[in-house]
């Protein structure tokens, strides 16, 4: 018998106990009260009856006296009998044969005894002696002639005798009735007892499980197993690398050096691009080649531009290339994010390619493989160019290590990771300089993409527009004598421990930005016209029109980090977004509450606030339009608790294909997206813990570490180089990157755009 058991069969024993003590103890009780009220019944009856027995004995009526005594019986409902005692016995009784008075009535009525009672074993009587006067005239008058007449008075005893049987009947009877009400009044009282009690002991339990389970989680993150840089040092990468000289082209650096107040500040920036592939390098050595972009990056850099990084703890070299406000306008923003960027991008926003912003973006390019450091060209380095900014520097450094290694060194393995999605030949035919960037690209060894599918449509498009070898079956490419792997590797995120967020921070961070809702969706996203922004606060609109009981209980928090703020489109983006949550919350917002259904706050945050802002949200939402990956729906996973949230995601996201357990929704569809949410604040606790689980595991077992080293392993491992010397390859239509642009483009004008 468990606690539980025991504790309840002792309080129903104590119930009962107690009831049957209580039902006793108010029965006796009763009987008592009953027996008086008899006594004080009888007494007046005596009272009553004593002028009319007194006048019937003294005409000797005994018939008028039995009479009376069955009247009696009649009136009270109870069997009465009439005594009267002197020197002799004489009952008057019109029910009963049985004498209820004898010798010992006879006595206590003489002792002067008023009331007892008597009982023959099956029946019980009570007596009440009422002591009179009566005055006996003589028997014959008529004989005494010359005296007076004498009156005889003598004193008689009216004993009432009445069965008083019944009120044993009466006990029972009220025996039963308080057991019943004490026992079921008492057994109500303690099951509402119990309930409170047990309410309050599941309120405190579920804080003690809260805090346990919050201390369990920090003990469980700060031990969780991940891919990190200690473990890299155990990994069979640790001994390739040991032989090999890694460099990364980036544009962003991993380290940024900016002057504020005087002082010089180092910045790391958030990117899960740093956050692969910079613990590597700090394990191995090596070089990372960047733009840089910080106020003092010149002053701490030596004359090659280069310096020692991590500061304090030097062990790596990062090489920074100086570019002029006009080249980072035309390749960054012009020709990469305007040209390239939406053409990648299924969202229809039309890519805009001007010649001008070509040329910037080949001058980068040629600057960033023609200034890195000859060392690092030699056979004994693995380079690893990163996204849409360096198409061609893949085939920079190819050419520039062939004219290097003419005595017969093969030169550098370099690999290209387009972190983009890659889209079908048509598309990607847009851009006037598409065979260009095709050869840039396959100057390299491997390709790497997110997804199969963005690995199929490279190949499909190299076979539209390139006379190159395609071969399916081991997914290459083949040109001019040189082959190139193109893979996928999907990437994943940083698995350190993250902070909790603990019910005071929740509490200040909802206070902070005005969340008033019950329940909360979070997007965390840049202000880019690809993540779906506006489309996500339409499915909110819908969600609330279809389920209104949700009105002032769910809101989205919208995290937006402004981004490419200069460019045309994203402008109109802020516009429509602004435009969109205005509406919504003027439909659905209560301001007498302070609630609104949608929360835009649009500023850049650090990771510490952004993991605090996934720990929020119920519910994360990422709807993109196009998505390569998108890190946001892990890094959710990662830093919410598995018994908490559930994941909304785009089809149209390279996580999709991974994380099958989110809600696949299609973007463009608002009644799928409110369907969604609705489906999401609905399913149940156990199925929510283990879509939440799946995801997590998968998460923790394709983390960032395991991205670049897969990358790096295919570069190292699969890649094999053709005997004999290879040729440098000159672009179609051009004797140098800085002249190449397309067939009958010769002048500074937009082309496939109206710009």
């Amino acid at each position: 018998m468990n606690r539980t058991s025991r504790l309840s069969f002792l309080s129903l024993f104590a119930l009962t106990l107690t009831a049957f003590t209580v039902a006793g103890v108010q029965s006796t009780f009763e009987e008592h009260r009953q027996e008086k009220d008899a006594v004080i019944r009888a007494t007046a009856l005596a009272t009553g009856v004593e002028e009319s027995v007194r006048v019937n004995l003294q005409r000797h009526r005994s018939s008028a006296i039995e009479q009376l005594a069955q009247s009696l019986s009649a009136q009270t409902n109870t069997p009465t009998s009439l005594c009267v005692i002197n020197g002799k016995i004489r009952e008057f009784s019109g029910q009963s044969s049985t004498s209820l008075c004898g010798e010992k009535e006879k006595t206590l009525a003489h002792l002067g005894k008023i009331n007892w009672t008597n009982s023959d074993g099956t029946r019980k009587y009570l007596y009440h002696n009422h002591p009179f006067t009566v005055a006996i005239p003589p028997v014959h008058p008529g004989r005494s002639t010359l005296r007076t007449h004498v009156i005889q008075a003598q004193t008689e005893y009216l004993v009432i005798a009445q069965d008083v049987s019944y009120l044993h009947g009466h006990w029972l009877e009220t025996f039963l009735r308080t057991l019943l009400l004490t026992f079921g009044g008492g057994l109500f009282v303690l099951l509402l007892v119990a309930t409170q009690v047990r309410n309050w002991i599941k309120d405190y339990v579920h804080l003690i499980r809260r805090s346990f389970r919050e201390k369990l989680l920090r003990q469980e993150q700060e031990t969780r197993t991940a891919l990190t840089p200690a473990e890299i040092a155990q990994q069979p990468l640790r001994n390739t690398l040991k032989k090999r000289s890694l460099v990364i082209f980036a544009n962003r650096e991993p380290y940024i050096h900016q002057r504020k107040n005087d002082r010089i500040e180092v910045l790391r920036p958030a990117s899960g691009l740093v956050t692969a592939l910079e613990p590597i390098l700090r394990q191995s050595g090596g070089m990372w080649v960047g733009h840089g972009s910080g106020s003092a990056d010149r002053e701490v850099a030596n004359a090659q531009g280069e310096v020692a990084v991590p500061p304090g703890n030097p062990r790596y070299t990062l090489k920074r290339i100086w570019l002029s406000k006009e080249e980072e306008e035309g390749y960054y923003y012009g020709f990469s994010n305007e040209g390239l960027w939406p053409l990648c991008h299924l969202a229809h926003n039309r890519p805009t390619f001007r010649l001008s912003d070509w040329q910037s973006y080949c001058q980068v390019n040629e600057r960033f493989g023609n200034e890195a450091p000859a060392s690092i060209l030699d056979d004994h380095s693995l380079i690893l160019v990163q996204d849409y900014h360096f198409a061609l520097l893949p085939r920079v450094l190819r050419n520039r290590s062939i004219e290097m290694n003419r005595m017969g060194n093969k030169g550098p393995k370099i690999a290209i990771f387009w972190h983009i999605p890659w889209p079908n030949p048509e598309t990607f035919g847009i851009c006037p300089w598409s065979r260009e960037l095709l050869h840039g690209m396959l100057g390299s060894d491997v390709i790497g993409f997110h997804t199969q599918y963005h690995c199929n449509n490279f190949l499909e498009t190299c076979d539209r527009y390139l006379e190159a070898r395609i071969d399916w079956e081991k997914f290459s490419v083949t040109m001019d004598n040189h082959e190139t792997l193109i893979r996928a590797f999907p990437i994943g995120i940083d698995t350190s421990p993250v902070g909790v967020l603990a019910e005071p921070e929740r509490e200040k961070l909802r206070k902070r930005y005005g969340i008033t809702a019950e329940f909360v969706a979070v997007g965390v996203d840049r202000l880019d016209y690809t993540k779906g922004l506006v489309e996500r606060v339409e499915g909110v609109e819908r969600f609330l029109e279809k389920n209104p009981e949700f009105i002032g209980r769910f809101s989205l928090v919208q995290v937006g980090s402004p981004s490419r703020s200069s460019i045309p489109a994203y402008q109109l983006l802020g516009e429509n977004l602004n435009a969109a949550v205005g509406r919504v919350n003027e439909r659905f917002g209560i301001p007498e509450q302070g609630y609104k259904p949608v929360i835009l706050v649009a500023e850049h945050h650090e990771w510490d606030e952004i993991q605090y802002f996934y720990q929020l949200g119920d519910i994360c939402m990422v709807t993109s339009l196009h998505d390569g990956m998108n890190l946001v729906a892990k890094e959710y996973i990662w830093c919410q608790r598995t018994d908490r949230g559930s994941l909304i995601l785009s089809k149209f996201t390279g996580a999709a294909s991974e994380l099958k357990e989110a809600f696949i929704v299609n973007p463009y569809s608002t009644e799928e997206m409110a369907d969604a949410i609705s489906a999401a604040l609905r399913m149940p606790a156990v199925e929510r813990t283990r879509r939440m689980k799946a995801m997590r595991e998968k998460v923790a077992g394709n983390n960032a570490f395991h991205w670049a080293s897969d990358l790096i392993r295919t570069l190292d491992k699969d890649v094999t180089r053709p005997q004999g010397n290879a040729e440098i390859f000159q672009f179609p239509n051009s004797s140098g990157l800085l002249s190449a642009g397309p067939t009958g483009v010769n002048s500074d004008k937009t082309v496939g755009s109206s710009k």
